[in-house]
């Protein structure tokens, strides 16, 4: 018998986990990571395909202003959304590998830890929109129609900040407390009833461009209250598994957190300062058609992204459960499975974004002739980037759900932004507006490199560490 055979039977029958833990630390990988990828695959694309409706909505009764108001408009959200991936993801991650260890009163301190500062940060960052909101929408370049309707968007979804926040922070919570079914139902289910809204506002009543983001704000505030509700019913029942518990606030808890889910927060954040910067630069070389031509090609990519992200937040708890537990070969094999379906993903959205990206172009903005034929130019250049991408995220999924924060945050500081810096900076002086296309394939490029190197580090690194084998009983 092998002897990680023999650790995982102990740890079946050791008394201070739950069921959920035996579940990450026994099953097969394959199916394991089947049944949680599967519901997180289906709650982030049915997240990305109501974006692309609302997308659709806004760009058909509103026009490519609209569109593109809402695209300058993304560095602001980024910020506050940035600071609550960290919380939900670092704060999350710890919770994984504490009930991992067998710890479910430490995980469920945690829980409370990341639900109070969630709350926190969407007040505060409520607040600071009402008072400084011109300021921000001058700072990004707004102008005329563009600054009206990006105001529109942001006065409609800032009342529903905070839920919106906890509601991120609690969905994946719900996935280490061992129900992905439930996460995707209730994701799955707010993703509907934004595409109702959508149609309800902006065709029914004329709500304009604050509807469309009131319809976003009151589909994810249903769903926060949903999870609210599962935690708020467990912890009062005194129900098995992860529920709140006396609030953690130590040290140790906090840097734990914002360690973990710091790559997370310099992902976030440098998305909204390399898309200030491509907005900037498409404004100085091509117009307000150019960021509506490239916030379409983007549709196709974020579904993409977003079906990675869910195999990512499927496989994180696997990772970090096993991680915890000391079970390296089944780390190991659940990377590679990751990989390799995020990788056919990626082979998939590059051919969507070939022939069919006309279709696309027709379909957000039917009569402007000029706008679509700009979109499919885009788009014949910028899908060469999107087979490299699912390598570098999930490379940094893996590192934040093994606590290895440098890491992590190295290969998402070089994605999303070190490299998109450096290509505006460069490749549009070389040859113009085509530059700016090629950035995306330059810098996914080479952060598929960068990862492939964090990871032979890491791999080199354990291994001169690991303690000599003892010997296995025949």
């Amino acid at each position: 018998m092998r002897q990680s055979d023999t650790h995982e039977e102990k740890l079946v029958h050791d008394e201070s986990g739950g069921s959920a833990r035996e579940e990450f630390l026994t099953r097969p990988l394959g199916r394991l990571l089947g049944r949680h990828a599967s519901p997180a695959v289906a709650s982030m694309a049915f997240l990305a395909l109501y974006q692309i409706v609302d997308g659709i909505m806004v760009g058909r009764s509103l026009g490519p202003e609209a569109m593109a108001a809402v695209n300058v408009l993304y560095p602001v959200v980024a910020l506050v959304s940035g600071l609550a991936v960290m919380i939900g993801t670092g704060g999350n991650a710890r919770i994984a590998v504490l009930l991992g260890a067998g710890k479910p009163r430490e995980a469920g301190g945690v829980l409370s830890t990341i639900v109070a500062l969630g709350v926190g940060l969407g007040v505060v960052g409520t607040a600071a929109a009402m008072l400084f909101g011109r300021q921000l929408l001058g700072l990004l370049g707004t102008s005329g129609s563009l600054e009206g309707f990006a105001a529109g968007y942001l006065n409609g979804i800032l009342p529903f900040f905070t839920l919106m926040i906890v509601g991120f922070i609690l969905e994946q919570s719900v996935r280490n407390d061992g129900k992905p079914n439930l996460a995707s139902g209730v994701m799955a289910g707010c993703a509907l009833l934004n595409i109702g809204l959508d149609y309800l506002f902006l065709f029914v009543l004329g709500f304009g461009i604050s509807g469309a983001a009131m319809a976003s704000g009151i589909s994810q505030s249903v769903g926060a209250i949903v999870f609210l509700s599962y935690f708020v019913a467990k912890t009062v029942k005194r129900q098995r598994g992860l529920r709140f518990a006396r609030l953690d606030a130590s040290r140790t808890t906090l840097r734990a957190v914002v360690v973990n889910g710091s790559s997370e927060l310099f992902n976030s954040v440098s998305a909204g300062v390399t898309t200030f910067l491509f907005n900037r630069m498409i404004l100085l070389y091509v117009g307000a058609l150019g960021v509506a031509a490239l916030t379409v090609v983007q549709y196709p990519i974020m579904l993409g992204v977003m079906v990675v992200m869910g195999i990512g937040s499927g496989s994180q708890p696997i990772l970090s459960y096993n991680h915890g537990a000391g079970l390296t070969h089944r780390v190991r094999g659940t990377l590679v499975r990751a990989i390799l379906v995020s990788a056919g993903i990626g082979v998939v959205i590059f051919v969507v974004m070939g022939a069919p990206a006309r279709a696309l172009a027709e379909l957000f903005l039917p009569g402007h002739a000029e706008a679509q034929a700009l979109t499919h130019q885009v788009a014949s250049i910028v899908r060469w980037s999107v087979p490299f991408m699912p390598v570098a995220m999930i490379a940094s999924v893996y590192f934040t759900a093994l606590e290895q924060a440098g890491r992590s945050l190295l290969i998402a500081l070089a994605r999303g932004l070190v490299l998109p810096i450096a290509g505006l900076l460069v490749l549009p002086s070389l040859w113009g507006a085509t530059g700016i296309w090629l950035t995306a394939i330059f810098t996914e490029g080479i952060a598929v490199l960068i990862a492939v190197g964090c990871y032979v580090s890491h791999v080199r690194s354990a291994r001169r560490t690991a303690p000599a084998p003892s010997p296995v009983a025949a």
